[in-house]
């Protein structure tokens, strides 16, 4: 018996390509939850400049565009494909295949995610405090809603993923 034929496959039945409606969807909703961050945080300047805002759309800007493609998308079963972010195309026109740490990527995923949620809790809560307005109330208001409603997206693209029993970001699990 071939070694093949005595190991399962690891990825489980799943889209070949997510629809582009869903990518769509799915970089929109991204885009808004990192805008209400940003927004919310406005406030908190130095010399003029939304310093902290500007930091933090920089911060996931490298980190989601760059150097989790390159550590996270370049060992993924949707390499050069459209996954339910688009990214696995994105990763194909940046690096080579197996090029990326992807342990070090699953870290910095952690780290990254965490810091798009946190920064901008924190950040407009303190600028809350230093400059009260009932608009920045309503964007943390609406930074709290979107935050499950990523999840909620995040985890409806593991359950459509074909590798979403060997990926350690999963949110889903099969069999």
């Amino acid at each position: 018996m071939s070694e093949e034929a005595k190991s399962p496959c690891p990825y489980a039945d799943g889209l070949e390509e997510y629809p582009l409606g869903f990518v769509v969807g799915q970089n929109l909703l991204y885009l808004a939850y990192f805008a209400v961050g940003f927004l919310g945080m406005s406030s908190l300047r130095l010399g003029g400049y939304p310093v902290v805002s500007l930091a933090y759309v920089t911060f996931l800007a490298v980190m989601l565009l760059v150097v989790l493609r390159k550590h996270i998308c370049t060992h993924c079963y949707y390499y050069g494909k459209r996954c339910g972010t688009g990214w696995g195309r994105l990763a194909a026109l940046l690096f080579a295949r197996g090029s990326g740490n992807y342990r070090l990527g699953v870290k910095l995923a952690a780290v990254t995610w965490m810091v798009a949620t946190v920064v901008p809790v924190v950040g407009t809560a303190f600028a809350l405090v230093l400059h009260y307005s009932p608009s920045k109330l309503a964007l943390l208001g609406v930074f709290l809603l979107l935050t499950p409603a990523v999840l909620l997206f995040h985890r409806a693209s593991c359950a459509s993923c074909r590798a979403r029993n060997v990926c350690p970001a999963s949110m889903v699990r099969s069999g």
